[in-house]
């Protein structure tokens, strides 16, 4: 656990270390994050999430690349489960926010086309996220592979979806157990916009 929470602590400090250094990045992050908040017509609390988007992607990014010393040569894996147990438990644990963060996120704000089936909606929208952190953790893997950076492996690819799918699993089912078992305020709304209809 000690580990865990040491290699937590060093993503950050990589990230901090790598604003301080390059404040080109930092300051298009921070262009990124004025245009979320800026952008009228999304409700308050979906733009505090996209700016945790926004600023988790960045600390992963530079951690993982940016912050990242030159090897002299491009190391790859494409053998499955050829990372350790703890490397493996770490990359799923990475990618964990990330799913969480998304799946917090409501699509039904942004202007693409009207939801009418709630079930479509949801489906869609957890095919967009996945399909959003696949492209990252490829990103991620391939700029490594790119930039001498780190070694390309098939097994971070896969911890790391599998980390954004448990969080977005996760986050899923609290909301529909809170939507069950909400209490009575939940079900009196209901009964009440029933009434009136």
């Amino acid at each position: 656990m000690e580990t865990l929470i040491d290699d937590v602590f060093s993503y950050i400090n990589n990230a901090i270390r790598f604003a301080v250094e390059d404040p080109a990045a930092t300051l298009l992050v921070f262009m990124f994050l004025a245009l979320v908040i800026l952008t009228p017509g999304r409700k308050a609390a979906e733009k505090a999430l996209m700016a945790l988007v926004i600023c988790y992607i960045y600390l992963i990014l530079t951690s993982n690349v940016l912050a990242r010393g030159v090897f002299n040569e491009r190391k790859y894996s494409f053998e499955l489960f050829s990372s350790g147990r703890r490397e493996m438990v770490e990359n799923v644990l990475l990618f964990t926010p990330l799913g969480m963060l998304l799946c917090a996120i409501d699509l039904k704000t942004r202007p693409i086309r009207p939801w009418k089936n709630e079930k479509a909606y949801k489906f869609v929208r957890f095919l967009i996220s996945m399909a959003f952190a696949l492209l990252f953790t490829c990103i991620i893997e391939g700029l490594q592979l790119y930039l001498l950076v780190g070694v390309f492996t098939v097994d971070d690819i896969l911890c790391n979806a599998t980390g954004a799918l448990l969080g977005y699993g996760f986050i899923f089912i609290i909301v529909l157990l809170v939507r069950r078992f909400g209490g009575k305020n939940g079900n009196m709304r209901k009964v009440q916009s029933n009434e009136r209809q």
